[in-house]
């Protein structure tokens, strides 16, 4: 092998590359990213990683003057490369099976890994192939996936389901048990069927492709789901399970609403933080007559607070206690300036919705219900 290529496009990759690979004392190669120059892909070469979960491959502009592949370290190309400040162009080329970096006045040389040890990626065949704007589907995992649980007991919940119709919109949805994450975006699909994603394809997802643009391109079987933009596929297996039955638990109908400005809300919420107990316990009194919501909160440790927010209520006055950290997670993925808070009483969920729009519901249980 023996290519030359921009130090930016290689450096940009291999950093991507370098998260999904995993340190295994008994399977060295998943520590490696997989470098790989063909004819048949003139013009680009191609870096692989995979720690068996997931894996990434990342086409690039090189050129190619011999054919070749090399399986390196990628914590250490990805530490030298970071600090590799010298030359814009660098030359890689396989001596004695190792790879050698070059630039005017410098070179290095990284012990590679046997290829043949390297895992194949799997394949599916293109029949689901869906599209839509990659910001669009990296908002509805973001404004879902901070609700999925992170116990690997039960895969099915520490995971998002995705799912549509032709008659439905895209929802993305995720649940912890003690809350609940709903999201809806305007984009229907036939023929879509239902998606099990892990928590952790979910995070490298939104880390891989949150600042692209474009479309991104959705192909999957019933194991395992590609995901495409531009020079970057993204391979995760999917969950083999079945996503609780939601619907069931969110109410429809409420006996107190109350709007309020969400930057308030949020900010009154870290503060009141300061002064909560070991449960992150906060109390919320609604005020009908008022028009106020009283937050109060006390520490043994810190000491106490208690402050009211200006609200629009409809309904009775009630007093209940949340997980404050269970409401800011949501708070922090809306994007309207007030939110809704819909109430049944002291020992039954809060919903958290959009004022104007019906895109977005959170669902979150009351402490001591």
């Amino acid at each position: 092998m023996k290519i030359t290529c921009l130090k930016k496009h290689l450096k940009d990759s291999i950093s991507l590359a370098e998260k999904i690979t995993n340190k295994n004392l008994h399977l060295p190669i998943l520590g490696s990213v997989l470098i790989s120059a063909k004819n048949n892909k003139p013009g680009k070469i191609k870096l692989t990683a995979t720690n068996l979960e997931i894996g990434i491959e990342i086409n690039i502009p090189a050129k190619i003057e011999e054919e070749g592949e090399v399986a390196v370290p990628a914590g250490i190309i990805n530490g030298f490369l970071s600090n590799f400040n010298k030359a814009d162009n660098i030359n890689l080329e396989l001596v004695n099976n190792n790879l050698v970096i070059s630039a005017p006045n410098t070179s290095t040389l990284i012990k590679s890994y046997p290829i043949d040890d390297f895992p194949s990626l799997p394949t599916i065949k293109e029949e689901n192939v869906f599209s839509l704007p990659v910001k669009e589907f990296i908002s509805g995992l973001k404004s879902v996936y901070y609700g999925a649980s992170l116990s690997g007991i039960k895969p099915e919940i520490s995971s998002v389901y995705i799912n549509s119709s032709d008659k439905t919109p895209l929802v993305f949805v995720a649940t912890d048990s003690f809350r609940l994450a709903e999201k809806k975006i305007p984009y229907k699909f036939k023929g879509f069927s239902p998606l099990i994603i892990p928590y952790r394809s979910i995070v490298e997802i939104i880390r891989i492709f949150e600042n692209k643009e474009g479309d991104i391109d959705i192909i999957f079987d019933k194991n395992q789901i590609i995901l495409i933009v531009d020079n970057i596929k993204f391979i995760s297996r999917l969950i083999d399970g079945i996503f609780p039955d939601y619907k069931q638990i969110i109410p429809q109908k409420f006996t107190t609403t109350a709007v309020v400005n969400k930057e308030d809300l949020m900010n009154i919420l870290k503060t009141a933080s300061i002064f909560s107990g070991r449960l992150n316990e906060v109390n919320l009194i609604i005020h009908k007559s008022d028009n106020m919501i009283e937050i109060k909160t006390s520490s043994q440790e810190t000491g106490e607070y208690n402050t009211t927010i200006n609200s629009d209520i409809i309904g009775e006055d009630i007093k209940i206690s949340f997980n404050y950290r269970y409401i800011v997670d949501c708070l922090n993925y809306i994007n309207t300036d007030t939110i809704v808070m819909n109430f049944n009483g002291p020992n039954k969920p809060l919903v958290i919705t959009n004022k104007n729009t019906s895109d977005f519901q959170y669902l979150v249980m009351p402490m001591n219900a």
